[in-house]
Order: structure tokens, then C-alpha cells, then sequence
């Protein structure tokens, strides 16, 4: 039990952090279909003593006392969040994978995912006035982060109107509200941009597809997912959207049984995920997806990450299951 746990956890360190080493490749380009104009919230800067109260991911009241000037970050998605609301600059600390934006990379480091890893030594060093967890997994970091005296919460939202919401309450924790409203307002209107050619696609004319989290055991993901969520609004069809655990373990008979016209993955383990190796999996050769040469490689950094980044992968998915639709 305690090995399956531990296997648990890192898998779920993985999926959350994205973490791999792809060659960089440049951000698909964004679906430039007109969209439905998207109201921009009014937003207004709060002041540095407004205090700001809020439930975490954990179920915990927080309430800070001011905006944050002095932040470490312990999750990838959190960071590049900061980034991109402008909030960079109030970041003291980071993970050893927060690897994006580029300028994140010259913070220190406080260590990996969970509380083997992570020093809390180098997280009270560098004197920060809050420390933002990713994951509900980080709850004892965070649990000891408070308990040193320094205010800290847990941001994991479950689908991408959590990352807009989350989003939201970091401009007003940083005081760059209109920032992240701006930012937020972007990802809306792409997100509507493809749900609006999508919508005209018959649900029988829809696309199937194997989404890969991992290869040994096989596992992927259902419908309450964010990638799921992805996979649904690109005009795709899940074959385990059903399925009620998130990140369910599945078996080479269910995909072969439903003989998915797509199958996509990150690339985390593409080492093990490639056309080649796929088709030579047993039996697999006769699929849909592989006669067709319809695998695909996603970037394991951005797929797994709830950041604004995830409607880089909107588009990419709607371009690879609707090529025809989405050029």
C-alpha cells in the first residue's frame, strides 16, 4: 500500500508540475476566428492595506492582510501565473521546476514538490510575505509554512474557469488587478473563439480520443480533468470521460475495444510515446489512430500546468483534431 501511494504521489507530482526537458518549441499560433466580444471586468487596484479573504484549495479561510510584496512560489502554474499578470517582480522564490518564464530561472530555489523535497529553511531565508502552494498534495509544506508565522495558501484549480478565478485573486493578492482582468479576458476570448466553430460539428462527426498520461501502467484521464475539459471543447470526444477516477488506471483492451481515431500525450514520457513505439504495442497496430498517423506529442510543460498557457493548448488540439477547421 505505502509503494502504491508513493507511486500515486510522484505521478501526481509529475502530471501537476508538468516537469520534462523537450526541446523548446514555439507556441502554436493562437486561433484568430472571431470571437464574441467578452465584457473586460471592472478593476480596480486595492490598496496595500485592504485585507482580502478567500477559501484555498484546502478548504482554509485565508485572509491576507494586504497585497504581497515578497513571494515564494512553490508550483510551476503559480509561477508563470505571477508572470503573466506582471507580478514577476514581487517573486522572491521558486521551485527547481518552475522553468517558465525564462526570467523566473534566476530566483533561488527552495527545492522540488512535496515536503521531502522542498527546504523550509530556504523558504523562511528568503523572508517572503506569502507562499503560494499548486497542489492539495503540498498541504504539508503549506501547514508548516503557517505554523513558521508566514501567511501561505494552496491554488489548484479543477478546471479553466478556476485558472481564470485563480487568476483573478492574484491580481488582487499583488495588487495587479487589472493585469490579471486583462489576461483573463484574452483566455475568454480565445476559449470562445473555438467553442464557436465547434459548435456547428455533429456530436456523431466528433473525433475519438486516447489522451496518454502515462505508459506503464497506461493511464489517462477523465472528463472532470482540465485536459479533459481541452479535449472537449477542441470538438473531441474522450473514450474515458466517463470514467470516475480523474486519472484512471486503464487497460490496452478498452483502448483497442474503442479503437480511438486520435491518441495525444505529453511530453513527459515521449520517450515512450511515438508512432513507432505505439504501433508496436501488441494489437495496436491495427488502430485507427496509429494507421492513420494520428499521434501526437503535446508539450508536457504546458499540458499539465493550470496556467493562462492552457488555451496555447486549446488551439493546439482544435488545429490537430480539426485541421480543416482550425488553420
Amino acid at each position: 500500500m505505502f509503494r502504491k501511494t508513493l507511486y500515486l504521489t510522484l505521478l501526481i507530482a509529475l502530471l501537476l508540475t508538468g516537469c520534462s526537458a523537450p526541446a523548446p518549441t514555439e507556441a502554436p499560433a493562437p486561433i484568430v476566428t472571431e470571437a464574441p466580444a467578452v465584457e473586460e471586468p471592472a478593476a480596480t487596484e486595492a490598496p496595500a492595506s485592504e485585507e482580502i479573504s478567500f477559501t484555498d484549495a484546502l478548504g482554509n479561510a485565508i485572509t491576507l492582510k494586504g497585497t504581497a510584496q515578497r513571494i515564494v512560489s512553490l508550483s510551476p502554474s503559480v509561477t508563470e501565473s505571477l508572470f503573466a499578470i506582471g507580478a514577476g517582480g514581487q517573486m522572491v522564490g521558486r521551485t527547481d521546476y518552475c522553468n517558465y518564464p525564462e526570467e523566473a530561472l534566476s530566483l533561488p530555489s527552495v527545492g522540488g514538490f512535496d515536503a521531502a523535497t522542498i527546504s523550509m529553511e530556504s523558504i523562511i531565508a528568503l523572508e517572503p510575505d506569502l507562499v503560494i502552494g499548486g497542489s492539495v498534495y503540498q498541504a504539508d509544506v503549506i501547514k508548516s509554512v503557517q505554523e513558521s508565522g508566514i501567511p501561505a495558501f494552496v491554488s489548484q484549480p479543477a478546471d479553466i474557469q478556476g485558472i481564470m478565478d485563480s487568476l483573478t485573486l492574484f491580481g488582487k493578492i499583488t495588487g495587479h488587478v487589472d493585469e490579471a482582468a486583462a489576461v483573463v479576458n484574452e483566455m475568454q476570448s480565445r476559449v470562445e473563439a473555438v467553442k464557436k466553430v465547434v459548435a456547428g460539428i455533429p456530436a456523431d462527426q466528433r473525433p475519438t480520443v486516447f489522451y496518454e498520461v502515462w505508459h506503464e501502467p497506461l493511464m489517462s484521464a477523465n472528463g472532470k480533468t482540465v485536459v479533459g475539459e481541452v479535449i472537449d471543447l477542441a470538438g473531441g470526444v474522450n473514450i474515458f470521460a466517463d470514467l470516475p477516477d480523474e486519472y484512471p488506471t486503464v487497460s490496452a483492451e478498452q483502448i483497442l475495444d474503442v479503437d480511438p481515431q486520435f491518441i495525444i500525450g505529453p511530453s513527459s514520457h515521449a520517450d515512450q510515446m511515438t508512432a513507432e513505439i505505439i504501433g508496436g504495442r501488441e494489437g495496436w497496430g491495427n488502430l485507427s489512430a496509429v494507421k492513420n498517423k494520428a499521434i501526437y506529442i503535446v508539450d508536457g510543460d504546458i499540458v499539465s500546468r493550470y496556467s493562462p498557457r492552457i488555451v496555447e493548448v486549446l488551439d493546439e488540439f482544435a488545429k490537430i483534431l480539426h485541421p480543416d477547421l482550425f488553420k
